[in-house]
């Protein structure tokens, strides 16, 4: 189900962080994602951190489809440095016309020409510094759309008598992936595709450990055997 609720706080207007990896988890309901989007393009400081933040989701494999807005900033990237060799390319013609007239009144022919000569190196080795730096980060981004696709597991978790059990656990063996069940038993988990098995847990309850093809319907957990005691008469 789709958040609806306003992801900015009621206070300060900022939006909430929890809200902001819902809108990255693809989590919102459209007019909350649209108000999110809103808030980035004006806001250029939390617009970064929240790319920043989607690479780390991505890296660990919590997001699976990169919203509109990161999309399109992966588009910017990802054309930036082409811009930028245009832009240094008009850069370098205009520091040599511009050194060319400042030597003209003051230095001999020879010496305006190597003067003329070395600001343009100058310009050129600063252009391919910043499109080298530009291109690392296009590259690191594009590493992180390319990550392992994800799969959304779901299902329901209830006891022995068919009840639903709220609060009940389930996780990907050997990683941070977790859901919990709502008031209805009932759960949403995100994992990488080709995951083998889901463990499920309750307390008072047996752990169960089941296929991920197999875990899609209901998983029904038994109460732990209780330990007898043995009272000794003296």
């Amino acid at each position: 189900m789709k958040l609806t609720a306003s992801p900015f706080d009621p206070q300060t207007g900022e939006l909430l962080p929890v809200y902001r990896d819902a809108y990255l988890n693809g989590d919102l309901s459209r007019s909350s994602a649209q108000a999110v989007e809103n808030y980035l393009r004006r806001d250029a400081d939390v617009a970064h951190d929240t790319l920043t933040r989607w690479e780390e989701l991505q890296a660990t494999d919590e997001v699976e489809v990169a919203p509109t807005w990161v999309q399109k900033q992966i588009q910017y990237i990802r054309a930036e440095p082409v811009r930028f060799r245009r832009r240094a390319t008009s850069m370098v013609a205009s520091a040599v016309l511009v050194g060319s007239m400042v030597f003209a009144g003051t230095s001999l022919p020879g010496a305006r020409g190597n003067n003329s000569n070395f600001s343009a190196v100058q310009e050129t080795a600063t252009a391919e510094a910043t499109a080298e730096a530009l291109a690392s980060n296009t590259a690191s981004v594009a590493a992180a759309v390319s990550a392992k696709r994800m799969i959304m597991v779901q299902g329901r978790i209830l006891d022995e008598n068919g009840k639903p059990l709220p609060g009940a656990t389930v996780m990907q063996p050997g990683s941070r992936q977790i859901a919990v069940t709502n008031a209805a038993g009932e759960y949403v988990l995100r994992v990488p595709a080709g995951t083998n098995s889901l463990k499920y847990g309750y307390g008072g309850y047996q752990d169960e450990e089941i296929k991920v093809s197999d875990a899609g319907t209901d998983v029904t957990l038994l109460p732990s055997e209780k330990i007898k005691r043995h009272w000794w008469n003296f």
